[in-house]
């Protein structure tokens, strides 16, 4: 059994290295925010103040770094996902409120949201699949989904939203319209789920 001294040198040091870990991450998306997604490890280094063996100590290397980036989007998003708020029952506004929600960080800071989104690329299992697991099943539960074609649907509905928000990062227009024209596409496809309920 270990003394309690012990135990205790282990705890501060772990909370240290969560807190370090937390302001290392802070510094890095301030500085890609401003110096974009494509930004190396030796720029994020000189920029941030922070000595390439600090990083990679915390990191292990640029893809461990947009790993811990893409976790932290997920978990804003995520947030931001269940607090999205629509009218009990009321379907559409459900959707529309899941679309603003996902757009508003990737229009907020579209560097820091590509630099995340790089990390979801490459990753198969883990957060990016457990990422897109939970936006889906918040996006049924506002929706009253539970067949599987209509989860079928609301996976598709998801990666629909992700791949047009890409491309209209590129020549961003008004989000709140962006907004609307997915919502309102997204709805006229999920009426073809009505008619599967009625056979």
């Amino acid at each position: 059994m270990k003394p309690a001294t012990q135990d205790g040198r282990s705890a501060r040091w772990e909370e240290h290295r969560r807190t370090r870990h937390r302001e290392l991450l802070r510094s890095v998306r301030h500085v890609i925010d401003e110096h974009g997604a494509d930004i190396s490890m030796d720029q994020i280094s000189a920029y941030t103040g922070t000595s390439k063996t600090v990083l990679y100590r915390y990191f292990g290397d640029r893809a461990g770094l947009q790993r811990a980036m893409g976790e932290w989007a997920m978990a804003v998003i995520r947030r931001s996902l269940a607090a999205a708020q629509a009218p009990v029952g009321d379907s559409r506004a459900a959707l529309g409120a899941m679309i603003s929600a996902f757009t508003e960080l990737a229009g907020s800071a579209p560097h820091v949201y590509r630099f995340c989104d790089a990390a979801v690329d490459t990753q198969s299992t883990g957060a990016a699949r457990g990422f897109f697991a939970d936006v889906t099943g918040l996006l049924c539960d506002r929706m009253g989904l539970v067949r599987d074609f209509e989860v079928l649907w609301a996976y598709g509905a998801v990666g629909f939203v992700r791949a047009c928000t890409e491309q209209w990062l590129r020549t961003p227009t008004d989000r709140n319209d962006f907004n609307d024209r997915l919502t309102a596409w997204l709805w006229a496809s999920s009426q073809a789920l009505s008619e599967e309920n009625r056979r």
